[in-house]
């Protein structure tokens, strides 16, 4: 088990505000650029990995290391992988302090979409990192309950994180009962060597996600979704 605590990151302001559609003639650009430099020093984004290798394979399932992980289009990614890398990444409960008693809706808002921008760089950090001590040239990862709802049950982000141990004492995240992650913006999932880049979002057919990563595709969608 690897703990990467905390994660290197920075943002930039000028690229978020064209990402964001900020508008440069906004009135409160000074106040976000200010607000990102609040949110730049005080998160501590962190990351526990391991890794982990496949016992069996089934029509729909794959054993990791004696736990089963119900997924068609997971199997299939995984029909030539003999490992994978179990991991959980958050963006931590520091980055609550850059927002102060004072601050309004935009401030929140900003607090929301700067906490996912983090989180998916952490994500990004992490693959490399896995990738550079691993010696694997592409990695691709799922999540349990990203995607369309049956793709990979929310409800095996239990099972995912008894693979990594005690994940509250090393990183501070917790599983609510109805299976979403606490704190705020955190992410499970299983990376794995690949041939080609790939996404949950790529086999997702909600259009209005916030936090798409990548165009849905009915290519991959037929080849690893459909029965």
């Amino acid at each position: 088990m690897t703990i990467l605590d905390p994660i290197p990151f920075a943002l930039d302001a000028e690229r978020l505000m064209a990402k964001f559609r900020i508008a440069p003639d906004f009135e409160n650009v000074p106040a976000f650029r200010e607000f990102v430099a609040r949110v730049q020093d005080a998160a501590k984004p962190k990351a526990i990995y391991d890794v982990a290798y496949i016992d069996e394979k089934g029509d729909d399932f794959v054993v990791v290391q004696g736990v089963r992980f119900t997924s068609r289009t997971l199997r299939r990614h995984l029909t030539e992988a003999e490992r994978v890398f179990p991991y959980v990444v958050t963006c931590g409960t520091e980055v609550d302090s850059a927002k102060g008693p004072d601050d309004g809706i935009w401030q929140k808002a900003w607090l929301y979409m700067l906490k996912g921008e983090i989180v998916s760089v952490a994500v990004g950090d992490l693959a490399r990192h896995i990738g550079e001590h691993q010696r694997i040239a592409r990695l691709s990862s799922m999540n349990p309950g990203s995607g369309d709802m049956d793709m990979w049950p929310i409800a095996q982000q239990k099972e995912l994180l008894s693979l990594l141990g005690d994940v509250e004492a090393a990183i501070g995240v917790t599983l609510t009962a109805s299976y979403l992650l606490r704190p705020e913006m955190s992410v499970s999932g299983l990376m794995f060597p690949t041939e080609f880049d790939f996404h949950s979002c790529q086999v997702c057919h909600r259009e209005r996600c916030p936090n798409r990563r990548a165009p849905f595709s009915q290519e991959d969608w037929e080849a690893f979704c459909r029965e």
